[in-house]
């Protein structure tokens, strides 16, 4: 089974068009799926785009009634998907915004077969890249990349912070044992750097395939905080540095 997760912020318009382009290649490629979708207090017609799409595919809606931010909505989503889900079945999340293709999908689905337990869909991959990203956003990426890669090194990772991946359901439910809710900590969108960490302490058989994320397909606005941002993976940073730390000498 593959379960596909999506966060949902005031996201109708790229929404709707996502989900089209999800229930075509689930049907072209006979995909044995159930959609998840997080609607994070949204006061667009996010839920009702949704409401209607569950005429034609299976999904299951979980509405907060307040924004409570990336965090919440990936380890409420993930919790889910450990409760439906077997040891080998698959979990994807990604975008609502439409800037992610999702015929990746596909790639991820055989990069997985190598074997694989994460595969990132990777803006960094040769082959991957941004278009019409705004240029802050754009040197934030590439600078939390950059800054990643050389603070907290995981082989085969070049993109810590982009949402789309695919898990192996049986090391969400491994990391939810470890960890529990600290699974996912953080401020902002660097809570899915958090996670991706956290995991890679579970297992090395992680990759990536290319992705080319269409900032000009957006529909709606950002829902980044640049100043809360930055804050969260700074604070990344020092906790992980100190849980390391703690590792080393013995007092973990």
């Amino acid at each position: 089974m593959l379960y596909i997760v999506l966060p949902a912020y005031n996201e109708e318009e790229g929404l709707e068009k996502l989900l089209e382009r999800i229930r075509r290649i689930a049907q072209a490629f006979s995909l044995d799926y159930q959609l998840l979708v997080v609607n994070d207090g949204s006061t667009d017609h996010t839920s009702l785009v949704v409401e209607s799409f569950a005429k034609v595919m299976p999904i299951e809606l979980i509405n907060f009634e307040t924004n409570r931010g990336i965090t919440q909505v990936f380890r409420t989503a993930l919790k889910r998907v450990c409760e439906l889900g077997q040891e080998n079945d698959i979990c994807i999340t990604m975008d609502s915004d439409n800037t992610q293709n999702p015929y990746v999908i596909l790639d991820i689905l055989k990069k997985l077969e190598e074997p694989l337990d994460i595969v990132i869909a990777s803006r960094f991959e040769p082959g991957g890249k941004m278009v019409k990203a705004p240029w802050l956003r754009k040197l934030l990426s590439l600078g939390v990349a950059w800054l990643l890669k050389h603070v907290i090194p995981i082989p085969g990772v070049q993109d810590y912070s982009t949402f789309y991946r695919g898990y192996r359901v049986g090391l969400l439910k491994k990391g939810f044992a470890r960890y529990g809710e600290a699974l996912i900590e953080g401020y902002g969108f660097s809570g899915m750097a958090d996670l991706l960490i956290k995991l890679s302490t579970l297992t090395p058989r992680i990759g990536e395939v290319p992705l080319i994320l269409r900032y000009d397909l957006k529909e709606g606005g950002s829902g980044m905080r640049i100043l809360r941002t930055l804050w969260g993976y700074l604070d990344l940073i020092q906790r992980h540095k100190t849980y390391r730390s703690r590792i080393k000498d013995g007092t973990l």
